[in-house]
């Protein structure tokens, strides 16, 4: 639940907000749009999927995400306290016109295109989060020309941090979003819990279009194809590991071991317990 939320705006749209939130919450792609995000959290844990990532980030650091599909969950370990999140929404017509007469020289052309990266708790960033803060609690103060400046100081501090190079692979394609492939996504996703319903927005496409496109790609059904895959690679970590068969569970991305082992069971007529000792 959102308990509070201020926010600036450019051209009538969100280019900065803070949130208060209470945990747990999942922020899904209304959240993201189809701009470039940095999100920093002041106190409690995210966890972030994007097409072919997943991310956890803890009080004090920040991701930067580029133009894609994503969702969030938000976590609280101690569900008494609320979580507080500052966010930039970095949409690629206001970066063009912010460096329309001066392209970025920083920008470098690499075959590798992250959606997401975790910044670790870095002092200059705090320091620009507590001048956002003193804007939210001065609004007056803000102007367009203000906001767009804190875009260019918070692109200038990321390029300082100890992960600038991973920063300047990502910001080298804010300015050319692409949709990830459909291979891609599932292969990232395989083995984690995520929902056919949640691959599906992953790839920018409707339940129905991403089952079809799904079947004439793989020639199967997403959720029987996941299945198999699961099952494949439990019965290789039986093989092969010492790890229990709840460990396997929860690795190959079942939700509890009773639906795996009957699942294991219905595809190899014994269970995970049975097969290990044969």
């Amino acid at each position: 639940m959102i308990l509070d939320r201020k926010h600036f705006d450019i051209n009538n749209k969100c280019a900065i907000e803070k949130l208060i939130i209470k945990t747990p919450l999942r922020l899904g792609s209304g959240f993201f749009q189809d701009e470039a995000c940095f999100i920093y959290l002041k106190e409690g844990e995210i966890s972030y999927t994007s097409p072919t990532d997943n991310v956890a980030i803890q009080t004090e650091e920040s991701v930067l995400l580029r133009c894609g599909n994503y969702f969030a969950n938000a976590i609280r370990k101690h569900p008494a306290k609320t979580c507080e999140i500052f966010a930039v929404h970095l949409y690629p017509e206001i970066l063009k016109e912010l460096y329309k007469n001066e392209f970025p020289n920083f920008l470098k052309e690499y075959a590798i295109k992250p959606y997401i990266r975790k910044i670790e708790k870095q002092s200059v960033i705090t320091h620009f989060i507590q001048s956002l803060n003193f804007y939210f609690e001065n609004p007056n103060l803000v102007t367009d020309d203000l906001l767009k400046l804190k875009f260019k100081e918070l692109i200038l501090l990321l390029l300082q941090t100890d992960n600038a190079e991973n920063i300047i692979t990502l910001f080298s394609h804010l300015f050319n979003p692409r949709q990830a492939g459909l291979f891609e996504v599932v292969e990232a996703h395989l083995y984690s819990s995520i929902s056919i319903v949640d691959l599906a927005r992953l790839t920018g496409r409707s339940l129905s279009t991403f089952k079809r496109d799904f079947e004439t790609q793989f020639s199967d059904t997403p959720a029987n194809f996941i299945k198999e895959k699961k099952l494949e690679k439990a019965l290789g970590l039986l093989q092969s590991t010492e790890l229990s068969v709840s460990e396997i569970c929860f690795e190959v991305g079942f939700q509890d071991t009773s639906h795996f082992t009957k699942t294991f069971k219905q595809k190899y007529n014994q269970s995970p317990s049975e097969y290990r000792k044969k």
